[in-house]
């Protein structure tokens, strides 16, 4: 008897440790739905395992889905002992409550994170949230303006006449994109500008603008479109358990900048010296240069819309090619063949 027992044991242990491997590569390869679902099965026999716990809440929390991981990190901060634990609650916490909209107790959070001596790990991700939103010390002077829909950061060398122009024409661009899409966002956008005209950003290590549309942040540079990124913020939480691809995303970006050109035009341009295969792209994710993928998937998305309306804001939930077919059936071959006689000119 105790033989089978000490057998069964091994044999939960071993299963219990390749669900954990399978949980943890889950998270890190971004495939957030598989992260819960094996973690709520290996809470069915360790209820109180601290890891898995976390887990959830971390995969909740990505997904945007920040009242899911609420009761979880309850848990986590009632369980947790240690300070790689308390490291990484806290951590989390923050993101939480940002994610919600609650910047003060974020701070709190973030602050008590701190002063904790994490994990390596956890100390390099609490340093790289603080500089994605604002948490951290770096900017203490920098300027803030609020409006209805965005809260606005500005480095303290950029001077009052652009930031009173790029608070307005943001604003505008807000309400106008969001009478397309009807989004519901958890909280206002936080718009980061730097004072920087070139694209690379050496603080930061990143080529500036980009957007987390999870935690409704977007950091730009000085003379930036004024609707690219708000639109990514936007079309996320049309539905944020989405799935998004590089060439419907960047379409939408591109297609609501709001800049006043031919963007027709310019994708024609862009084709007559680049005759790319856009099925073989948007089915593949297969990179390309963004002076070709801009002008061309912000062109298709236009046309998509003008044929459309409502079957868009469907793709835009699930922007994959498969995906596409089920919503325009086999047609969507057909319009993609038309879209290429138009950018042929004909």
């Amino acid at each position: 008897m105790k033989k089978l027992i000490l057998l069964l044991f091994l044999f939960y242990s071993i299963v219990t440790f390749s669900q954990k491997k399978e949980m943890a590569e889950s998270f890190w390869k971004g495939n957030y739905d598989k992260v819960i679902e094996i973690g709520k099965k290996i809470l069915e026999t360790e209820p109180k395992d601290f890891e898995t716990i976390l887990f959830i809440a971390r995969a909740e929390d990505e997904k945007g889905n920040f009242e899911n991981a609420i009761p979880y990190l309850e848990n986590a901060k009632k369980m947790m002992s240690e300070d790689w634990q308390k490291s990484w609650t806290f951590l989390e916490l923050a993101k939480n409550s940002f994610g919600t909209g609650k910047i003060e107790e974020a701070k709190l959070y973030y602050n008590e994170a701190l002063k904790i001596k994490g994990t390596k790990n956890s100390e390099k991700k609490l340093k790289e949230f603080g500089m994605l939103t604002g948490l951290d010390e770096f900017y203490k002077n920098w300027k803030t303006k609020e409006t209805k829909d965005i809260i606005f950061h500005y480095e303290n060398t950029i001077n009052e006449v652009d930031i009173e122009r790029i608070t307005k024409t943001r604003q505008i661009a807000f309400e106008e994109i969001n009478t397309f899409f009807n989004s519901k966002l958890p909280k206002k956008i936080d718009f980061f500008v730097w004072n920087l005209e070139e694209v690379y950003n050496p603080t930061l290590n990143v080529n500036l603008g980009f957007t987390n549309p999870v935690y409704c942040i977007s950091h730009n540079r000085l003379g930036q479109t004024p609707g690219h990124e708000i639109a990514h913020n936007i079309s996320f939480w049309k539905n944020n358990n989405n799935i998004r691809t590089k060439f419907i995303n960047e379409g939408i970006g591109v297609c609501f900048d709001l800049q006043k050109n031919e963007k027709l035009k310019i994708a024609q341009e862009t084709y007559k010296k680049n005759q790319i295969d856009i099925k073989e792209i948007w089915k593949n994710q297969t990179k390309l240069n963004e002076g070709i993928l801009y002008p061309i998937s912000g062109a298709f998305v236009n046309f998509l819309i003008e044929y459309d309306k409502e079957k868009f804001l469907k793709l835009t939930e699930n922007q994959t090619y498969e995906n596409a077919i089920k919503i325009y059936g086999e047609n969507i071959d057909d319009l993609i063949d038309d879209f290429v006689g138009k950018l042929m000119g004909n």
